[in-house]
């Protein structure tokens, strides 16, 4: 670790010595299956999982709930505003820190373990960001193995005996300003991009679905074989308007003999991190060049998810490739092989394609082009898909370039790029103020709550 420039002194001690002196401040999540789907109900005392401390911040999307009385027998394994939260089953290195307001405890899950520190020692903000940091990501995968599912070895004492490194509470309380406040510029504009999001859809839904498009009142509805549509719009098919549909590739790990070209390969898994300017966790590959070649991703493409675990969702979640993507990943960008390609043959016709996708998927038209294997898998029929979708659309030159244009503004937001942004450089700050490299000491900071 760097040499503090700081005159304070910092300290380094066992997380067992700063936890809190109450009972339970070091927990481990349920043993076997004392939570299953059984005891979900539609709501009350929430359960803490990976995807919610998988981000930026703390996510209260897609939570579980438990009984009161449930919780009260897990008690063990209960946590509180203020308390981290660490994954030590699957993937590793996730660290959380549940936010005040939002509910008075919470229950963590069988592969999470939990921490209250004491804060006459350690700010849980100063120590949220160091467990981020290279330093406390080492003290903690330092025992992680598993020939299956990733795991760290004697969860309970690693997390115990990982050692930490932390200056005065002032100090600590500066440091954690300054990298929350980028934690929060980019949590705003992560709401900016689902606003703009849902306008898109709900604008999708207005002109190509209920047709009340600008200047609708001058057309007539006609009949067609697809119910009434206005005078002078045609329906196609994907298959008319794609050039290329194609599988992703996912290569090998390392360079072969074949093998040859390094490339960013996005999973269904990526998409939503990669729309909000987060290319973090996708994988470098390497696959030969013949593959690159046929597969290489170019702003306007779609690409589309093949196959998923049909018990958790449905196929056909989208991705719109933009300039904007392509510049965050750098280098060569394809998609995996449990993905599909699709490849517009106007690429300025690729937001129109992806919203009438999102559409599908928000209504829960595309198990229609779902087919489940006996293992529980659900794979797309794309073949079956671009032959009988069809998309409705102007023929009018000029509504045709208006919708193009509008609905590639809501969906090419230059927000992403901004996160991508002001990550990178908290990322960059991060080791240097937790190692006490940049001495803040003696800088005046506005400090929050």
């Amino acid at each position: 670790m760097a040499t503090t420039a700081t005159t304070a002194i910092w300290k380094s001690v066992e997380v067992a010595e700063i936890a809190a002196n109450v009972k339970h401040a070091l927990a481990m999540g349920p043993f076997g299956s004392r939570i299953t789907k059984d005891n979900f109900i539609p709501f009350g005392v929430p359960v803490i999982r990976g995807t919610n401390i998988a981000g930026d911040r703390f996510s209260h999307d897609d939570l579980v709930y438990i009984s009161e009385e449930k919780a009260d027998e897990l008690r063990a394994s209960n946590a509180y505003p203020d308390d981290l939260v660490f994954t030590h089953r699957g993937t590793l290195g996730q660290v959380g820190l549940i936010p005040r307001g939002q509910f008075s405890r919470y229950v963590v899950s069988q592969s999470q373990m939990k921490l209250t520190c004491d804060e006459s020692k350690v700010l849980p903000a100063f120590l949220y960001y160091y467990f981020r940091s290279e330093f406390g990501q080492h003290e903690l995968l330092s025992h992680a193995g598993g020939s299956g599912v990733p795991a760290i070895s004697s969860p309970l004492t690693t997390l115990k005996s990982a050692q930490v490194r932390f200056p005065p509470l002032p100090i600590q309380r500066k440091i954690a300003a300054i990298l929350s406040a980028y934690d929060d510029l980019i949590e705003n504009n992560t709401r900016r991009i689902a606003l703009l999001e849902d306008l898109a859809r709900t604008l999708y839904r207005e002109w190509f679905v209920h047709f009340r498009f600008p200047g609708h009142a001058a057309y007539e509805m006609t009949d067609s074989p697809f119910g009434p549509i206005p005078s002078g719009w045609q329906m196609a098919t994907y298959a008319d308007l794609l050039d290329l549909t194609l599988g992703g590739d996912w290569g090998s790990g390392d360079p072969t003999a074949e093998d040859t070209r390094p490339v960013t390969v996005i999973r269904g898994t990526d998409f939503d991190d990669i729309r909000l300017g987060n290319h973090s966790r996708a994988p470098v590959r390497f696959i030969s060049e013949r593959s690159l070649k046929a597969r290489t991703l170019r702003p306007g493409d779609l690409i589309v998810e093949n196959s998923v675990n049909a018990n958790s969702r449905t196929i056909g979640k989208s991705l719109l490739i933009t300039s904007g993507i392509l510049r965050r990943l750098g280098g060569d960008v394809i998609c995996a092989s449990f993905c599909k390609l699709f490849r517009p043959k106007e690429p300025q016709m690729g937001p129109l394609m992806h919203l009438h996708l999102k559409y599908l998927h928000d209504e829960g038209r595309m198990a229609f082009y779902q087919n489940v294997a006996t293992n529980g898998i659900g794979n797309f029929q794309a073949t079956r898909f671009v032959q009988s979708e069809y998309l409705a659309l102007p023929n009018d030159k000029s509504l045709r370039a208006l919708a193009m244009s509008t609905f590639s503004d809501l969906t090419s937001s230059n927000l992403a790029d901004t996160c991508d942004t002001l990550r990178r450089t908290r990322d960059l700050l991060l080791p240097k103020l937790i190692s006490g490299e940049l001495d803040v000491e003696h800088i005046a900071i506005e400090i929050g709550d």
